[in-house]
């Protein structure tokens, strides 16, 4: 290639990064042309708000600062890494600019079918009230009138998502959410395999297992610390549950839980899903839930794995 040629193709180049430059600038500038504080979704002090209500067009959730508890919907303990995340958003989000006027009206379809309302109390006084709803890889905030979108500096993520949280979303996916320096014995229950069940309980200021001489103390403590950190993935709705197979139904295992006031929870264990690295489980009886398979598999210990060698 001659020395031209490769004049040539630098100037381009130069030419090229110059424009680029230049129209980066004025995107710039068109981002920060906003007729409005860049702040006006943003509360400082959120430590005082104790009711956020996120309506959508198929479910409602409220969360309620109770005792030093978060709860959702009167019923249950919310999860509260969520909870922290929204008061995180609330707090850092920052309006990048307006959305585009060709967006109008997608994003007012948007907002009238996949919008969730969010609503901040502090006693019975509003603190700060929006709609939110995702589109493209972005996040919209409406304040009745406008829309815009709404980051937190620095980052790219998905903001919308924490707000479209359903019901089950927001719970706290802990399984056994008790005080552990209580508890008193933990049984697991093996239904088809009796003879590997095992309780683990509290002697002489520690803790071993019911007749089994010599116990491994370190994989039992292992054993107490993956039952303790328990998730579940997902908690399903009853309806959900006509999708399975009945032999996914078929119980594995349980595992109850009692503290020194004789409290019990439980966990019983059904089999894999079909396709899936889910197992399917039933917290106190009551709520389906699902579970990641290697989480799981921890706590599947026979009698004889805690055996001293």
């Amino acid at each position: 290639m001659s020395q031209r040629k490769k004049n040539i193709i630098l100037a381009v180049t130069w030419i090229v990064l110059v424009l680029a430059t230049v129209l980066a600038a004025n995107l710039q500038q068109d981002d920060n042309r906003i007729d409005v504080a860049k702040d006006i979704f943003s509360v400082n002090d959120v430590a005082a708000i104790d009711n956020v209500t996120l309506t959508g067009v198929a479910e409602k959730n409220t969360l309620n600062f109770v005792n030093g508890t978060w709860m959702l919907n009167a019923t249950y303990k919310a999860d509260p890494q969520r909870v922290t995340l929204l008061f995180a958003i609330l707090k850092q989000n920052k309006i990048r600019r307006k959305a585009a006027n060709s967006l109008a009206e997608k994003l007012d379809s948007l907002l009238a079918t996949d919008g969730i309302s969010v609503r901040f109390m502090t006693g019975n006084q509003l603190t700060k009230a929006f709609t939110v709803v995702g589109f493209d890889g972005l996040t919209y905030f409406n304040d009745g009138k406008e829309s815009y979108v709404v980051e937190i500096p620095g980052y790219r993520v998905d903001l919308a998502g924490i707000f479209k949280l359903n019901e089950g979303g927001w719970r706290n996916p802990l399984v056994f959410d008790i005080n552990w320096a209580n508890l008193q014995k933990v049984e697991m229950i093996f239904p088809e395999r009796p003879n590997e069940q095992f309780e683990v309980v509290y002697k002489r200021r520690y803790y071993t297992i019911n007749d089994m001489l010599e116990v491994d103390s370190t994989k039992l403590t292992n054993f107490l610390d993956d039952v303790s950190l328990l998730y579940a993935n997902d908690y399903l709705k009853k309806n959900d549950l006509k999708s399975y197979r009945s032999d996914t139904l078929n119980p594995k295992a349980t595992i109850v839980i009692s503290d020194v006031g004789n409290n019990q929870h439980s966990l019983t264990i059904y089999n894999e899903l079909p396709e899936s690295d889910l197992v399917l489980g039933l917290i106190d009886s009551t709520d389906y839930a699902t579970f990641d398979f290697n989480m799981i598999r921890k706590v599947l210990r026979p009698k004889k794995y805690f055996k001293a060698k």
